[in-house]
């Protein structure tokens, strides 16, 4: 296209944008998918360009869905990526809501979105960040993240990402019927537009880093070992999930299937292919109803493990990460090893209070005052010996010996199990994978390796109903301070200042690796 036909193009979306209310758009992109314009935006008496609701996939709807993504058919008018798009079918916690700039849901929802701080880097290009949410897999979305901040702060480019969700992002049957995983082929294409395209605004695309927070912090991690997205990333970070856990790959998958088909009247017998492809035929909303109910309407105690999200499929996740890791001469582990990596989690997770619910009438206590020691060795050392030590009782023995406090408080006794869970379900995945990483480093080219524990309990909470004896830094307490916390406190929320510093710190230090390693 000539130089006057794109001035052409950018003066008519001058006039569409500014009939929108928008002051100031961007000049336009040109990238593989076509012409793009965003819009500019003040923080702080500093410019971000924002380029916000692309489509990188074609939309995952009826012959498209429970299907790997198609990349995006090129568009010959100029896009107008002025607005956020729909989250991925959903639905929304209701603490979040405050944060999503559109409560809109859709099947279509391949979207992501461009943050890109207008600071002169010279004769360089900028480094790339990619968020990857989180949400267990069935929640979340990139519009509520601003990426604003983290963009300005390290002179970095960050892109937020949509991926499938639930049933309609993981459904599996464990064969070439429906080998799931659809949500994280949405992550890798996504991360390969990023590649093939973040240069034409201004990014770097051999210092791309990915980056996640619990399902986001499993998908990151899962994403290191697909070898398909070898060359489109050169950086990872987990935060609160790593492809060491037990929740980062799913169990069940195929009952799964059977009670969703079965709750939507669909034929559930041997052949998997009718079960698909009477899902495929059914509204996206009425998948969604029955969802959960799908995941949990049979018996078989999950434990540790998850019934939704990633699975091995043969073909993009071949093998356990476990076993990936353990060959030293798989494409997987070799991959892994060339990569720069940070792991964490914060010291108080938390995840453990969400299904105490059925113990506090089997124990007579109320969860606000804390949890009595017989749950620790009853019920949670059980599960963790069911998990992870094929039951064996001397472990279980030694666990709640280890775990216990004599004496102690109800509220004493309630951090011990939030230990337990945060111990065996973050921390210790994430110190195997960077255990992993670390070791060979005279064999293999190997990239840096580095943990992080976030402690600090915030002035404001994401996760509002927290008991008052949980001390310490909760599940998703991180991200405020990621991100920037005029981007995630709410406006009438006080900031500490220590506060400001530390995320100022936590913000260097994530673009410091971003842009470095």
């Amino acid at each position: 296209m000539s130089v006057m036909a794109y001035l052409s193009l950018f003066l008519c979306c001058l006039v569409v944008v500014h009939g929108l209310g928008v002051d100031v758009v961007t000049d336009v992109v040109v990238t593989e998918s076509g012409p793009i314009v965003g819009k500019e935006v003040q923080y702080d008496g500093q410019t971000v360009s924002q380029y916000l609701g692309i489509p990188f996939a074609e939309p995952p709807i009826e012959e498209l869905r429970f299907r790997k993504p198609v990349m995006i058919q090129p568009w010959n008018s100029t896009y107008q990526a002025l607005r956020f798009q729909a989250s991925c079918i959903q639905n929304l916690y209701t603490n979040d809501k405050w944060l999503i700039p559109t409560l809109d849901t859709s099947e279509d929802c391949l979207h992501l979105n461009v943050f890109v701080p207008n600071v002169t880097i010279v004769n360089a290009k900028k480094a790339v960040m990619v968020w990857i949410h989180g949400g267990g897999f069935t929640n979340g979305q990139s519009s509520m993240y601003d990426g604003s901040y983290l963009a300005l702060k390290g002179g970095i480019i960050v892109v937020t990402i949509n991926y499938r969700l639930g049933l309609l992002g993981f459904l599996s049957t464990g064969d070439k019927s429906a080998r799931g995983n659809y949500g994280l082929w949405d992550q890798s294409l996504a991360i390969k537009w990023v590649h093939d395209n973040i240069e034409n605004f201004g990014g770097d695309k051999d210092r791309v880093t990915i980056f996640g927070e619990s399902a986001g912090g499993y998908s990151a991690s899962l994403q290191t070992l697909l070898p398909v997205n070898k060359g489109h990333f050169s950086r990872a970070i987990s935060e609160s999930g790593t492809a060491c856990s037990p929740s980062a790959v799913s169990i069940d998958v195929l009952e799964v299937a059977k009670s969703a088909a079965e709750k939507l009247g669909c034929p559930v017998l041997n052949d998997t292919s009718e079960i698909v492809e009477c899902l495929r035929s059914m509204p996206a909303e009425k998948i969604l109803d029955i969802q959960d109910s799908a995941f949990n309407s049979f018996d078989g105690p999950s434990d540790f493990h998850s019934r939704n999200g990633a699975v091995v499929d043969g073909e993009l996740l071949t093998d356990t990460p476990i076993n990936l890791l353990n060959d030293k001469d798989s494409d997987a582990y070799q991959f892994f090893k060339s990569l720069d990596i940070l792991a964490g989690s914060n010291n108080a997770e938390a995840l453990m209070y969400w299904s105490m619910a059925a113990y506090q009438n089997k124990y007579n206590y109320s969860l606000n005052d804390g949890i009595p020691n017989e749950v620790l060795c009853n019920e949670v050392v059980q599960k963790v010996s069911r998990t992870f030590y094929n039951s064996n009782t001397e472990v279980e023995d030694a666990i709640c010996k280890e775990y216990s406090r004599p004496g102690a408080s109800l509220a004493e006794s309630g951090q011990s199990i939030l230990d337990v869970y945060s111990d065996m379900q973050f921390m210790i995945p994430a110190v195997r994978l960077l255990d992993y990483h670390a070791e060979n480093q005279t064999t293999y080219m190997n990239g840096n390796t580095f943990q992080y524990v976030f402690t600090h309990q915030p002035a404001y909470s994401w996760i509002q109903d927290r008991p008052a004896w949980l001390i310490g830094a909760n599940h998703c307490d991180e991200e405020a301070f990621v991100f920037g916390l005029d981007a995630m406190y709410p406006e009438d929320h006080v900031q500490p200042d220590e506060e400001k510093v530390l995320s100022d710190q936590i913000m260097t230090y994530w673009t410091n690796f971003a842009n470095t390693g």
